[in-house]
């Protein structure tokens, strides 16, 4: 959502009023036992067997072996136990009490999308690249992409495949706009070549603003 927002395409305050609308879609589908965890240094073919097992779905796919899985909080905290005895290096609740990007939100995805397709928007600014989350492809028409964007709370996001694209496209800095530096941490450890810094590293939102003008 951020993202297209700084691609042009809504302003900052619709691009809070769709994100507000998200949330609430995506509250009034799920029930109070979603979660989500993560798994880290398990090979695939034994983590898809403790995905079919405990009824659990692979929600992002980080690289370096890091997934974070959806599902059921019981269900979760028996894969990431069992994840444990069969060779992860770690694994474990994240603080997320939904089961975002898992096939639990996807009566959620209709609604959503008749509201991003009914939004104010325009086109992608010029000398801006927008790349959907969920495996980098670049995004052209904007029409055509609120469908995707929308069914993105439904379905796994490939962030490894994303980081991939923008090594690619000669990106040399990054900002991590969420909380935290988890995501400019991860950019880092992926490709150490590339600068990367975190909106949360920022003081005030002037300090972020000059380094952005500066950069």
């Amino acid at each position: 959502m951020a993202a297209w927002s700084v691609a042009g395409i809504w302003t900052a305050a619709e691009a809070l009023r769709l994100t507000d609308i998200r949330a609430r879609l995506m509250d009034g589908v799920v029930g109070p036992d979603g979660r989500l965890g993560y798994v880290r240094g398990l090979e695939r073919t034994a983590l898809e067997h403790l995905l079919e097992k405990h009824r659990c779905e692979i929600a992002i796919r980080n690289p370096d072996l890091l997934v974070v899985v959806g599902g059921a909080e019981r269900n979760i905290v028996d894969l990431c136990r069992e994840a444990t005895t069969q060779g992860a290096a770690r694994a474990g609740l994240l603080s997320v009490k939904i089961a975002s990007h898992t096939r639990r939100l996807e009566p959620a995805c209709t609604p959503l999308q008749q509201a991003l397709a009914t939004s104010r928007r325009t086109p992608v600014a010029d000398q801006r690249t927008l790349l959907a989350g969920d495996g980098g492809e670049r995004i052209f028409s904007v029409t055509d992409a609120t469908a995707k964007l929308a069914y993105q709370i439904a379905r796994p996001i490939d962030w490894a495949t994303t980081l991939e694209a923008l090594v690619e496209l000669g990106v040399d800095q990054v900002l991590d706009l969420d909380p935290g530096r988890a995501l400019a941490e991860m950019m880092q450890g992926f490709h150490p070549s590339i600068r990367c810094y975190a909106a949360d590293g920022f003081r005030t939102i002037d300090g972020l603003r000059s380094w952005v003008a500066s950069e």
